[in-house]
């Protein structure tokens, strides 16, 4: 994404010399106050050098945009753990105390995210932002007690979004289609819109809204840590402040990533081929295509050799991390899967091989977790002596969760990256990673450090290049770990910028920004499918995927494609109803229960599906259900409804192949076809 501000980085900084000339009296004197020995917010970790050098400069260029620019479209790219969500506290109370703005609408992309802003705007709640920092004083000090937040929920009234001073939210929730758009478009006049996490709204879908609402959109202001989406799509907003985890490093605000690798002669990473029973090497995995969900990754478990070799590592890493752990904190072993299953698995052995390492209780959290364990996992930060030990998960624990106690992240998944122009575009990689960065000292003359467990064999070199991690130079052998702490070189090798003496544009040659090719032309995307129902009517379904025991062999001779709407029992050979309940381990289950189940796995399909495409299963999901429930009527069960159906042998050969039904709707081109609108 362009750097938008450079060529006025000189006549800004001449500006803060100023004494912040040429914005209203008001502002100045609000900008000064942040800037004197005497603000000091109620925190017991407190780095005024990250104040200084990220927080307040980041406050002062959206400042100087909007007012000595005119710029109202801004984006600030700040590492994980550089206070972003401060930034946007702190611009509020400028604006209300400034501009007299009373609206302002905040966009999130998942719960986690939101969750986590809730507690820091509601009022009532002990981390209340206008409690902790004092950015409205002295004759302004009544204007937080007028503050009142109103989170945007599904089947929720819209009452609040026409009384509330901040709305909070995820962006599908203000589409045109709904009712808090109405309410936005009909009786706002004026909208100052934050949009966190940016990179992970669709570009267009949130450029699109942002056109309809510039009319009211008084400023509006992104913040992400990674501003450029894999589909090569960026926010249309201008880029006023870097801040990358380079600089963090070098400033020791964020932990430095330390790689330990396994001795690969010990270890042999290999993971179990659920379809074909078959062992494979992690280099025979479909990783990329797992990303891109062309495969399954239920498919696939990791063997349960190296996972225990790789677990004990682990183990041994966390009880280094509880010498070296601030008060008063417990360091976190955090856990990457591959699957749901996976995660059982790894969630099982973890018991066996962690309790001499004191490992007791575990956290395992998906997307098809209970909500109580979910939200275990969205409190886990608001204790620093938390209950768990460890937390073992799949992909859902990314943007927001952001947990200060995990001190060793064990990956046993590989995570994919594509390269173009010699820039890196990547999903997963760097977002888990972040999850570990955020110190729980605030010492900025010791380093923190987050270690890692990752295999040789995931070729992840371009990761730990992309995160200036630093590597351990020993591989270690599970049977025999001896852990050299002495041996961890004191930092990456990266050019330290002194402190008020060298110029940025000295600064950016030091840390290479300069140097950076632009960026180049983004990755193919797959246009939505807006003839979504023609494409449902239309999908094969393979039924030869039904062989899944060898002894029921009319079932692995079934050829049953159908045509658009129906596939009734006289499409189908004679078959046992009871080698299909035996093949499909439902022999215990009645109809009923069948149907029963059947039912529980569409609703799973639909929020499954949201979660993929933007991880917000709101109120769309009821319309999901609906869709999922008339493609299995007319494609699978001959015209009925599943409610209504007493056809055994197709209830039972519906079960089998459910999870075809599953992949169909995870495609996220499939669920933009069907929520967008074709321009």
């Amino acid at each position: 994404m362009h750097y938008f501000f450079k060529q006025h980085e000189e006549n800004f900084n001449e500006w803060r010399k100023s004494g912040y000339q040429g914005i209203p009296e008001i502002g100045a004197d609000f900008l000064g106050h942040l800037r004197s020995r005497h603000f000091k917010p109620k925190l017991k970790l407190w780095n005024e050098k990250q104040w200084q050098k990220v927080q307040l400069e980041a406050i002062e260029r959206c400042v100087y945009s909007f007012e000595i620019l005119g710029e109202k479209d801004l984006l600030t790219n700040i590492v994980t753990g550089g206070g972003k969500t401060t930034i946007i506290g702190a611009m509020i109370a400028y604006l209300m105390i400034v501009h007299d703005q009373y609206k302002f609408l905040i966009l999130t992309p998942n719960t986690i995210v939101r969750e986590r802003l809730v507690d820091e705007f509601d009022k009532e709640k002990d981390s209340y932002i206008y409690d902790v920092f004092p950015f409205f004083v002295n004759s302004h000090e009544h204007l937080k007690n007028k503050i009142s937040l109103h989170v945007m929920k599904p089947n929720e009234s819209t009452a609040g979004v026409r009384a509330g001073t901040i709305i909070l939210g995820n962006i599908h929730q203000i589409y045109e289609r709904t009712d808090n758009w109405k309410v936005l478009r009909d009786n706002v006049d004026s909208l100052c819109i934050f949009n966190d996490e940016a990179h992970n709204t669709k570009a267009e879908q949130y450029n699109d809204l942002i056109a309809k609402l510039r009319p009211k959109r008084f400023i509006r202001i992104d913040t992400t840590a990674t501003p450029d989406r894999l589909d090569g799509l960026h926010p249309d907003s201008k880029m006023i402040f870097v801040y990358d985890i380079a600089q963090a490093m070098v400033d020791k605000i964020v932990k430095r990533p330390v790689v330990f690798h396994p001795d690969v002669k010990k270890v042999k990473l290999t993971y179990e081929d659920l379809e074909t029973g078959k062992t494979i090497s992690a280099e025979e995995v479909p990783w990329e295509e797992i990303e891109r969900r062309k495969i399954p990754a239920r498919r696939y478990i990791t063997s349960v050799k190296p996972m225990r070799q790789q677990i004990a590592i682990a183990c041994e890493l966390l009880k280094e991390q509880k010498m070296r752990t601030p008060a008063p904190y417990k360091p976190l072993l955090f856990l990457v899967a591959v699957s749901i299953k996976d995660a059982e698995n790894i969630a099982n052995e973890l018991e066996k091989v962690g309790e001499k390492y004191g490992i007791k209780k575990i956290l395992l959290v998906h997307n098809e977790t209970d909500d109580e364990l979910k939200e275990a996992a969205r409190d886990i930060n608001k204790d620093p002596q938390t209950e768990y030990d460890a937390v073992v998960s799949v992909l859902m624990l990314r943007e927001g969760w952001d947990v200060r106690n995990i001190s060793v992240i064990l990956l046993f998944r590989k995570f994919s990256y594509k390269e173009i122009d010699g820039q890196i575009f990547s999903v997963y990689g760097p977002q888990v990673i972040g999850r570990g960065l955020r110190r729980m000292s605030k010492n900025p003359e010791e380093w923190e450090s987050l270690f890692i467990v990752d295999h040789p064999i995931l070729k992840h070199s371009w990761l730990w290049d992309h995160l200036k991690a630093t590597t351990y130079p020993d591989a270690l052998d599970p049977a025999n770990i001896i852990i050299d702490t002495s041996k961890i070189p004191e930092d990456k090798n990266v050019g330290k910028i002194g402190e008020g003496e060298k110029k940025l544009e000295e600064a950016e040659e030091k840390l290479e920004i300069k140097n950076l090719p632009p960026t180049p032309e983004p990755p193919e995307v797959v246009e939505p499918i807006y003839e979504w129902q023609k494409y449902l009517d239309d999908y094969k379904y393979d039924f030869s995927r039904m062989d899944i025991v060898e002894d029921v062999e009319r079932i692995k001779s079934l050829n049953i494609e159908s045509e658009h709407v129906t596939s009734g029992k006289a499409d189908i050979p004679e078959i046992e109803i009871e080698k299909i309940a035996r093949a499909t381990k439902t022999e215990d289950w009645s109809i009923e229960e069948l149907k029963e189940q059947l039912t529980k796995q569409i609703h799973s399909i639909a929020r499954y599906a949201l979660l993929e495409y933007d991880r917000n299963p709101d109120e769309r999901q009821a319309v999901l259900v609906k869709i999922v429930r008339d493609h299995i009527r007319k494609r699978l069960l001959g015209g009925t409804e599943l409610n209504e159906s007493s056809d055994e042998i197709l209830l039972r050969r519906l079960w089998v192949i459910i999870d075809q039904v599953r992949d169909v709707f995870l495609r996220p081109e499939l669920i933009e076809g069907i929520f967008m609108r074709k321009k």
